[in-house]
Order: C-alpha cells, then structure tokens, then sequence
C-alpha cells in the first residue's frame, strides 16, 4: 500500500490526473476526503469531493510499476513554509 497527498490547482488538474491514473487500470487507487473515498478512475467521483484542500492517494495495490510514481510527481501535494523576515 502506497499514501501520499495530491492537490488539484483547478478543474483542467482534475482531468489531467484521471487521464493519467486511467494508465493504470488494473490497480486499486483511491482518494479519501474526509469519510468519502472514491475511485481515482472516476472524474465524476472526484469532482464531488472537495478539492479545495489537499485529498490523501491510497494505492492498495503492492505490484505498482515505477513509471506510476513518475507519473504521479505533478500532483503530489508539497507543503511550503513561508520564511519570515529577518528582524
């Protein structure tokens, strides 16, 4: 099992990251929001969740092709801190 968080910057996002998770077919990934999961097959399954904030990536498949990871890169959501001046 693989978990990670992804964050869609706006709706073009979303479809792009369907398109990419539909390469892989055969494997089990879901997104999980809240008490909702869904199928990170379905663009109409994501759309209902709120995608205003980051949404956890579960694989639960264990056989996960590298490319799969490389491919995942674009969303992957990465905190940042913002620095604050020097006083």
């Amino acid at each position: 099992m693989f978990k990670t968080e992804v964050y869609f910057q706006n709706l073009n996002t979303v479809k792009t990251f369907v398109d990419m998770v539909s390469m892989y077919p055969k494997h089990e990934i879901y997104l999980v929001s809240d008490i909702y999961t869904m199928d990170a097959h379905s663009l109409i399954g994501i759309l209902s969740l709120d995608i205003s904030h980051p949404i956890e990536l579960q694989v639960l498949s264990d056989d996960i092709p590298q490319s799969f990871f490389e491919d995942l890169k674009p969303f992957i959501y990465q905190k940042t801190t913002a620095l604050q001046p020097e006083r």
